[in-house]
């Protein structure tokens, strides 16, 4: 059990690290040209001798002003990021998912449905990634498509509506399904047995490195209590917590040496279970007049993708 998160004057201000990016509930078709600008960035992630996290400038992949770029997730072999893009064109706000290859620095846009998709993350074992889709009747619910975006195929098809998800491997992966409250179910795709295992959750969730366990988020029963980020053992489905939530934070996300990240507005935290109890501020980026949510970790631990929203004043 962790103690409560100390203040950024207690903590030790260590040099630059991982940031993260804002995202909304999954946005209903119609609804993502009133969704908060967003770009993405990339960085590389480095370790020093003493094993501190560095992260070089931040670059921005995106670039598109007054628009919604978000949901990055790097593909298996580290060369090129998936991302969610809206369109502001007539097309009520529509979103497919688009690959920005990191070598070339180039975009190209992968799905080109009739309807929105969201959250492209890459299926352990396969060419295919697995996204949110928003079908036509707003039905909510998490669809397979081949790298190329093609040969797409609903996965759960009794499941509505998921928000978001996470791969444990080919046959496990966990999700947020959206309700009062929202619910954590783990499922095979194979099998298309789903099981419910935790109630009020965030939307956060992660396979952790080297363990057959996953993370994700309990929030706070009550407002203005506390919300942990909990893991989950795959093989019991027990589940216990690791520790309390960054103030003002919403997601999180592992490097591979197991080093937790998270955010607080302009602010970059970090946990490691071996390196002490609490989290230790690894940058503050307060200046650059952007909050920090999600980040996204490549395979190798070399790169980090972010997304930046502009403060609201």
């Amino acid at each position: 059990m962790t103690g409560p998160i100390p203040g950024p004057r207690a903590m030790t201000l260590a040099p630059l690290c991982a940031i993260a990016l804002l995202l909304p509930m999954v946005i209903p078709s119609g609804a993502a040209a009133q969704a908060p600008q967003t770009d993405i960035y990339l960085a590389d992630l480095l370790v020093s001798a003493r094993g501190l996290l560095y992260l070089g400038n931040p670059v921005n992949i995106t670039n598109r002003p007054e628009s919604y770029d978000n949901q990055p997730a790097f593909t298996p072999d580290g060369r090129s990021v998936l991302y969610t893009a809206a369109y502001d064109d007539g097309n009520d706000g529509q979103t497919d998912i688009h690959r920005f290859y990191i070598e070339g620095r180039r975009n190209t846009q992968i799905t080109r449905s009739d309807e929105s998709e969201y959250s492209a993350t890459p299926i352990p074992g396969e060419r295919a990634f697995s996204a949110i889709m928003v079908e036509a009747d707003s039905t909510q619910r998490l669809w397979r498509f081949s790298m190329e975006g093609m040969d797409g195929e609903v996965l759960f098809p009794e499941l509505d509506p998921v928000g978001y998800h996470a791969w444990a491997d080919a046959e496990t992966l966990i999700m947020f399904v959206l309700g009062q409250p929202a619910t954590l179910q783990i499922g095979n795709p194979l099998t298309g047995v789903v099981e419910e295992l935790a109630q009020n959750i965030g939307r956060s969730m992660h396979k952790i490195p080297g363990r057959e366990a996953m993370s994700w988020v309990q929030n706070a029963a009550e407002e203005g209590g506390e919300s942990w980020i909990m893991e989950l053992n795959l093989a019991t489905r027990e589940s216990r917590q690791l520790v309390r939530a960054v103030d003002g934070g919403d997601f999180h996300a592992w490097t591979p040496d197991g080093t937790l990240l998270m955010a607080g507005g302009g602010i970059i935290y970090g946990w490691n279970a071996r390196r002490g109890r609490n989290w230790t501020v690894l940058a503050d980026f307060s200046s650059m007049g952007l909050t920090f949510s999600r980040i996204a970790v490549s395979p190798t631990g070399e790169q980090v993708a972010l997304v930046a929203a502009p403060n609201e004043n």
